[in-house]
């Protein structure tokens, strides 16, 4: 009996470990101008991103979440701002130097011709890399220790918030996918092939905490950090989730 109870209780460890490696709370949120109405539930935000869409068809990179139960749409002058009960540290050795993620709703174009008769691709399907739903304007990324004194991350260096990379719900949450891959690396690829260039991801957009700034545009110092604010400047961001980075892993050009 003794023994059960102790691996009852590393097993309780280890999920509240893993648990609290996604957003756990939601500090503030501003829907801003034309956000998609009836998308502000912000509780969708927690936890990991959606593996399973509205209709039960897994998450991936071409259905990618898109539910009232699963993203949270932010508009121009909008802004969200969560909170990890673990801090997300500042890793040098994490995978490409990506300390956490940003999941959002954008997937990836296929380009195949459509058969209305059997309501299937012809061929398998593929991309040219272009993607649907993603923000075409800018976000600011900002992160902070104590939820008071935020620090913009390098606005020159921090991706797009819902942009690259689409999710793929198979995947690993917790690990990125490199960040030097752009659209066009994704071209002609299917399903299978861009799964591979992901090499065990589930997705996201990646930033690292070194990317921090103060209000003059020098680096801070930051050892670890427990609030991360997303403000759209323009355009439209739909979130699904934030997830820290905590397994190292090698580093190399899509498939390693």
């Amino acid at each position: 009996m003794k023994k059960l109870f102790v691996l009852a209780t590393a097993s309780l460890v280890l999920v509240s470990s893993v648990s609290a490696q996604f957003a756990t709370s939601v500090v503030s949120y501003d829907k801003g101008l034309g956000s998609s109405s009836g998308f502000t539930n912000t509780s969708v935000v927690l936890g990991e991103p959606s593996r399973i869409n509205p209709f039960t068809e897994p998450t991936d990179v071409f259905d990618p979440p898109y539910g009232k139960n699963q993203i949270l749409s932010v508009g121009e002058g909008g802004s969200l701002v969560v909170q990890f009960a673990k801090p997300i540290l500042n890793h040098p050795k994490n995978r490409f130097g990506i300390d956490f993620m940003i999941f959002g709703n954008a997937g990836f174009i296929i380009t195949n011709d459509f058969d209305l008769n059997t309501f299937s691709w012809v061929g398998t399907p593929a991309t040219d890399g272009s993607l649907f739903a993603a923000n075409d304007g800018v976000t600011r990324v900002s992160v902070s220790e104590d939820g008071t004194n935020f620090f913009q991350l390098d606005p020159n260096l921090a991706p797009t918030v819902d942009g690259l990379f689409p999710t793929d719900g198979a995947g690993d949450f917790h690990t990125p996918v490199d960040p030097t891959l752009t659209q066009g690396d994704f071209a002609g690829l299917t399903f299978d092939q861009i799964r591979a260039f992901y090499y065990g991801s589930g997705g996201g957009t990646g930033y690292d905490i070194t990317w921090a700034r103060n209000a003059q545009g020098r680096k801070v110092h930051l050892g670890s950090v427990s609030f991360v604010r997303i403000d759209v400047l323009s355009g439209k961001s739909e979130i699904d989730a934030v997830s820290a980075v905590f397994l190292p892993g090698k580093p190399g050009k899509g498939k390693n």
